[in-house]
């Protein structure tokens, strides 16, 4: 997947209420905290309504905005999906990410049934054969003591 060439990689986020607000955080901060191969670039913020949308990627620090999920997913400058939307959109957004050749981060729940998450995971790993990661989110996939207890 391909990146602007600067050392970044365009994140472009649907979703701005309270899990958009952390996961805004979460890529302005993750080099923090991780060595990270490329810098997220806050490229675009998704949501429904302009401006409030707007607002939110004024406070949150987004480049730019749009208020239909299929335009962030078209942008030559958004190569990572990140999903924080309510569940009943996860399916459609990360299937549609998934086929435009996106790197996708799916909020929890994942899918509203095991069918629907059944249809993403092998929409997943048919992409990750081209080299897509996709991910969910689980907020302590990565907290060092969980590390020690899996070694203990």
């Amino acid at each position: 997947m391909s990146n602007a060439g600067d050392g970044t990689i365009g994140v472009g986020m649907v979703g701005h209420a309270f899990m958009g607000r952390v996961h805004s955080h979460a890529w302005r901060t993750v080099h923090h905290f991780f060595d990270v191969p490329l810098a997220p670039r806050l490229a675009v913020l998704g949501g429904r309504d302009l401006d409030r949308t707007k607002a939110a990627a004024a406070k949150l620090g987004w480049d730019a905005v749009e208020t239909d999920w299929r335009e962030l997913i078209a942008r030559d400058d958004v190569q990572i999906v990140d999903i924080c939307t309510p569940g009943d959109s996860h399916k459609d957004i990360a299937l549609a990410a998934l086929a435009a050749g996106k790197h996708v981060l799916c909020e929890k729940p994942l899918a509203n049934s095991v069918a629907e998450a059944a249809e993403m995971a092998e929409a997943a790993a048919a992409a990750a054969a081209n080299g897509q990661r996709s991910m969910v989110a689980f907020n302590y996939r990565r907290v060092p003591a969980l590390a020690v207890a899996r070694q203990m």
